[in-house]
């Protein structure tokens, strides 16, 4: 008998990622592609991903650690280390339960760059489906709880669209994931105006995770930034920001509401003022564009919202920030996870927030933009 959709939240996690399993592209993609997709091997140290363009193994055990003790978290480790929820739609919903949760919004784990930055177009569409079609499979388990993100390929327009039209209405898509602009660089451009009117239309919002990502080989880079992962999260964000507001997309769509996922909330007033005022100043040296027809702070305040994990600054500045704007996150599984104890942080940084806020930072934001509850 087919379960009524909830209507009522509580928790709504606006962040939430899977751990795509060994099998997702090998039993997926068109036979001339089996024997290079990525996959997961054994090696001495643990499993790892291997194959495709990956330059070495790649370990999964951080994307896949929430719930353990500090010191039983490492990155190399067992496939059967990692939990079933993370790779199943059936054991995610109880482990949403575990945690007090009552929907998430659910991102690609591991292998995100790896399909985002395949060199090959025809493989990079090819694993893309492959992915959004295991996705609907995972969601379909409880699409009143769990909100699949799709994945938009970047090597094309016309291709964007047509994948984006293929999954979009299928139960539990609340979403589509912009990896790198859909005609294939990280440089906006008027050609991708289709895609934001197909999504404009559509009513669902356009995400960016963290940051764009780089296409092909300059992808798997190493070093500096990841020295201590997250605390640059929103790093990416004020250029892309930038970007749709100068290129037009918001005069042009006026519709289209784009969430900007795990870059924190805390630097956006900052941010708007700084765009605001040198926006004011080149005014009057006569250096701007005149074609826009509000404030670079008007169109953010418009049209971004954005997820955080913990971030007590935003929540103490959240009427500055815009308290519509804010969702809040667990990232499960990954290791910046408060699972299965996500209630303790929560109440000790909303210990002062009036109810009617609360709710909607911690859930009444994400139920309206991703539309949870709505008969999917």
């Amino acid at each position: 008998m087919e379960q009524p959709h909830r209507s009522s939240y509580r928790l709504i996690s606006a962040d939430g990622h899977v751990v795509e399993p060994g099998d997702i592209f090998t039993s997926r993609v068109p036979a001339k592609y089996k024997d290079v997709v990525v996959r997961i091997e054994s090696t001495p140290k643990g499993d790892a991903y291997v194959g495709g363009e990956l330059p070495e193994p790649m370990p999964f055990g951080w994307f896949a650690c929430a719930g353990k003790a500090p010191e039983d978290m490492h990155q190399w480790i067992r496939w059967d280390e990692v939990r079933p929820g993370a790779y199943d739609g059936k054991s995610r919903a109880a482990e949403l339960d575990a945690d007090g949760i009552d929907a998430e919004v659910l991102f690609p784990g591991p292998l995100h760059r790896v399909i985002a930055s395949a060199a090959d177009p025809e493989l990079h569409t090819a694993m893309v489906v492959a992915y959004n079609d295991w996705l609907s499979e995972f969601c379909s388990h409880a699409p009143d709880r769990l909100g699949g993100v799709l994945m938009l390929p970047n090597r094309g327009v016309a291709g964007a669209i047509s994948e984006f039209h293929r999954v979009i209405e299928r139960p539990g898509f609340v979403g589509a994931l912009l990896s790198a602009y859909p005609h294939g660089s990280l440089e906006i451009d008027d050609d991708d105006d289709p895609l934001w009117a197909a999504l404009e239309e559509s009513g669902k919002p356009l995400i960016i995770h963290v940051g764009l990502i780089e296409t092909a080989e300059r992808s798997f880079v190493r070093g500096g930034a990841k020295k201590l992962p997250g605390t640059g999260h929103f790093y990416d964000t004020p250029k892309r920001m930038l970007e749709f507001i100068f290129n037009g997309v918001f005069d042009r769509h006026p519709d289209l509401h784009v969430v900007l996922a795990e870059v924190d909330c805390g630097w956006i007033p900052y941010f708007e003022d700084q765009a605001d005022d040198n926006f004011l100043r080149h005014a009057r040296a006569d250096l701007r564009d005149h074609t826009l027809q509000m404030t670079p702070g008007e169109y953010m305040r418009r049209h971004f919202s954005a997820t955080f994990i913990t971030d007590p600054y935003a929540v103490r500045n959240r009427d500055r920030i815009g308290v519509k704007r804010m969702m809040w996150s667990n990232d499960y599984p990954h290791i910046t996870s408060d699972w299965p104890y996500s209630w303790k942080t929560i109440n000790a940084t909303f210990a002062n927030v009036p109810d009617e806020e609360r709710h909607l930072i911690l859930a009444g934001n994400a139920q309206r933009i991703f539309g949870f509850g709505e008969s999917r």
